[in-house]
């Protein structure tokens, strides 16, 4: 099943698949660093959105229940589907109407972006549902009684806090809100199912946005409870900054979606979707992702923010993704930096080279001598 996947800068992102239904737990509209790169939450896991137009009403969406279910019917209405140079999509519905549901992500303010607009045909009304959960990304959300569906409604856009010990979330939109607080449940992770893991999920859906599409609809969803925001001009800025972003080599942006910040400077993420920053394999795909694209300087600073964190001839092959103590328990997670020292310097870096040197001293010292696990 083709998927696709937006990243931000901070360790966040969205996902999801081509067909709509989610079939694996990482695949959500907004899913956040709260501690880049680690710390991820899954804040709108998705949306439920139907459209009526002077030929009758229909549904954008695709949904997966147990036990085997896949309701409603949007995905049948898709004529096509493109990731270039974001995800988008085509529905074709009857009476000659066409209209295009367009995601992409903010890089740096880790916002989500959905528009929809008529391509042709007749204008009708689009109705949105956000489907939240409030959860760990590697977890599954249940109905609870300690869901908290209130809304704070400023004209089209609204915050929620279902959960007082995570972030809150907001829908800017050029919308009208109706609240209609409602629990969707026993959606089926297809993905997960097959993996023998846990696969069932319930979600809350707090209200629903209603959109006259004369003119393009838009919704950004973000963590916090900034509503001051006139969604559509951001919306507008966002769109273009991003065309031109992205007008790009597909190698470079691809490169570039695996670089997310740690603390005051940058790292890279191990892979998509349930890595963050791991020793071991970020090494090797720094030489690539960085060194293969020219990205010398980003390099340098990465592999510099990773030699200070050393200790005993070893370096940490995982940041636990709740606060924690780095894990020192990989045999070559140092040797796999002692390599990318080694091609950052070919490759003509010199201000962090006695740094950098005195980390992989450092390491062939803590090696020679033995360290953690009998490792020498």
């Amino acid at each position: 099943m083709t998927e696709w996947l937006e990243p931000d800068n901070q360790g966040g992102f969205a996902s999801g698949t081509a067909a709509l239904a989610r079939t694996r737990r990482y695949h959500a509209l907004l899913l956040t660093a709260t501690t880049p790169p680690t710390g991820r939450v899954v804040l709108v896991n998705g949306i439920e959105a139907w459209v009526e137009t002077p030929s009758g009403r229909f549904f954008l969406s695709a949904q997966h229940y147990a036990p085997d279910t896949v309701y409603p019917d949007g995905a049948d209405r898709i004529a096509s589907f493109t990731h270039d140079p974001w995800p988008a999509w085509v529905f074709r519905l009857p009476g000659d109407t066409t209209l295009s549901q367009e995601i992409l992500v903010d890089p740096d303010a880790g916002e989500t972006l959905l528009r929809w607009r008529i391509v042709t045909g007749s204008a009708g009304l689009l109705s949105v549902r956000p489907l939240l959960s409030g959860r760990d990304y590697h977890s599954l959300h249940r109905e609870n009684a300690g869901f908290d569906f209130a809304a704070t409604v400023r004209a089209g856009n609204v915050a929620w806090r279902p959960y007082a010990s995570l972030p809150a979330i907001a829908a800017l939109t050029n919308g009208a809100y109706t609240h209609a607080p409602q629990w969707y449940r026993n959606f089926l992770y297809t993905a997960e199912r097959d993996r023998g893991l846990d696969c069932i999920e319930d979600l809350g859906s707090p209200g629903v946005f209603a959109f006259d599409l004369a003119a393009p609809a838009v919704m950004i969803l973000r963590a916090g409870d900034g509503l001051s925001v006139r969604a559509a001009s951001r919306a507008a800025r966002l769109l273009e900054s991003e065309r031109a972003r992205r007008a790009t080599p597909a190698i470079a942006r691809a490169a570039g979606a695996y670089f997310a910040d740690r603390g005051d400077g940058e790292t890279v993420i191990a892979g998509f979707p349930w890595f963050t920053d791991w020793g071991r394999d970020s090494f090797i795909a720094l030489r690539g992702l960085a060194l293969g694209t020219g990205r010398v300087a980003e390099a340098e600073a990465i592999l510099l923010q990773w030699a200070a964190t050393v200790s005993e001839g070893m370096l940490p092959n995982r940041f636990p993704d709740a606060s924690g103590a780095p894990e020192y328990n990989a045999v070559d997670a140092s040797l796999w930096f002692i390599v990318a020292v080694h091609d950052l310097l070919a490759a003509g870096a010199t201000e962090g080279r006695v740094r950098l040197t005195e980390a992989v001293e450092a390491i062939l010292t803590g090696y020679a001598a033995g360290t953690r696990f009998g490792i020498g």
